[in-house]
């Protein structure tokens, strides 16, 4: 009985419907196979949002239109199935924009746009409105002034005229801008007690009679500025004077080829010299001729700040004493008198040719009378 039915097509049907019927079930009840699968499908259509910061495009005649007004960057906020939206937010494939191309000089309120997103995502652009102002563009050149704070300078110290490098920067900007501009200046910080050359870029401004910045374009943006900072200074002429005990009998003279020197110092001290400065010469232990190198500060110490050149070379000289003069006077002296000497040696010559003659004038007297 059970061969004929286990051979029958009746029981091979059965078989195949029961098959295919465990199929059906394992197909459409999700397994653990297939959990991963399910759970990929979701996320991809799961919607999320993302928010970022891009750019502001202007599309704009910017050659001669000057436009103000607008941001720089805005917000976006974009929505859609998470796959999409993380793409998008790490390329930025897009971008924001103002179209102002048939727009007229004057104030205008815009709507931003946005091109390059995926059209199955939302966003919303923040601010969504903006108001610019078109005008005709202007170009102006403008010499850079420097204010500063001359407190910030040492006591004493003085600053010379600062050397700006470019002199000069040129102004774009709206035409009723650049009728406003009243100066164009950089304003350097000084450190406080600054003693040494200032030399830094600094920001240059364009400024109306308020003092208020102007929005124009500066070219450059930045100059060099330099402020030379030191002590006042003045010329003086140098005289040089003894000091200490010369030996018994000797005299000195002092000459240089330095004859004036520059001498820095407060303000006060450079009044108080007056035009010229003694420098004084120690000749203690000098018997001859000889140079001495004198430290113009150390001489003058609490007088000047310093000095150039800060070293002076002097030539001493040795002369002869009062009483050696005199000898060399006498010396001559007595050569006068050798002469006087040799004078009255004549003179005594002629008295005997004189007598001579009278003896001769006798012995002829003698013979005319003896005639």
């Amino acid at each position: 009985m059970m061969k004929k039915i286990i051979n029958s097509n009746y029981f091979y049907a059965f078989i195949s419907l029961c098959g295919a019927l465990w199929l059906f079930f394992m197909v459409s009840t999700p397994g653990v196979g297939s959990t991963r699968d399910s759970n990929q499908s979701s996320q991809s259509t799961v919607n999320t949002k993302a928010t970022m910061t891009v750019p502001l495009q202007i599309q704009a005649n910017t050659d001669a239109y000057y436009i103000t007004g607008y941001p720089q960057s805005v917000k976006i906020t974009i929505e859609g199935p998470s796959a999409l939206v993380t793409a998008t937010k790490n390329t930025q494939n897009f971008s924001t924009f103002l179209n102002l191309r048939k727009y007229l000089p004057g104030k205008h309120k815009v709507r931003i746009q946005q091109t390059g997103l995926n059209s199955e995502l939302t966003y919303n652009i923040k601010p969504k409105y903006v108001t610019v102002n078109i005008q005709k563009k202007v170009s102006k050149t403008f010499d850079v002034d420097v204010e500063y704070s001359k407190s910030s300078l040492a006591s004493g110290y003085d600053a010379s005229k600062p050397i700006v490098s470019p002199q000069s920067v040129r102004v774009t900007g709206a035409a009723s801008d650049i009728k406003k501009i009243d100066k164009v200046v950089v304003k350097p910080i000084l450190p406080k007690g600054i003693k040494t050359t200032f030399d830094q870029e600094v920001l240059v401004q364009a400024l109306d009679k308020k003092g208020k910045t102007l929005n124009v374009t500066l070219d450059p943006q930045t100059v060099h500025v330099k402020i030379p900072i030191n002590l006042p200074s003045k010329k003086v002429s140098i005289n040089f004077t003894q000091q200490g005990n010369s030996p018994s009998g000797m005299s000195f003279s002092f000459n240089s080829d330095t004859s004036s020197i520059m001498v820095f110092g407060t303000q006060k001290q450079l009044d108080e010299i007056g035009d010229s400065i003694d420098i004084p010469v120690d000749i203690s232990g000098v018997t001859s001729n000889t140079k001495h190198s004198i430290n113009i500060a150390d001489v003058l110490k609490g007088q000047i700040g310093s000095s150039d050149p800060d070293m002076v070379l002097v030539n001493i000289t040795v002369n002869n004493s009062s009483g050696g003069s005199s000898n060399g006077n006498s010396t001559s002296n007595n050569g006068n008198n050798g002469s006087n000497t040799n004078n009255g040696n004549n003179s005594n010559s002629s008295n005997g040719n004189n007598n001579s003659n009278s003896s001769n004038n006798e012995e002829n007297n003698e013979n005319n009378n003896e005639d």
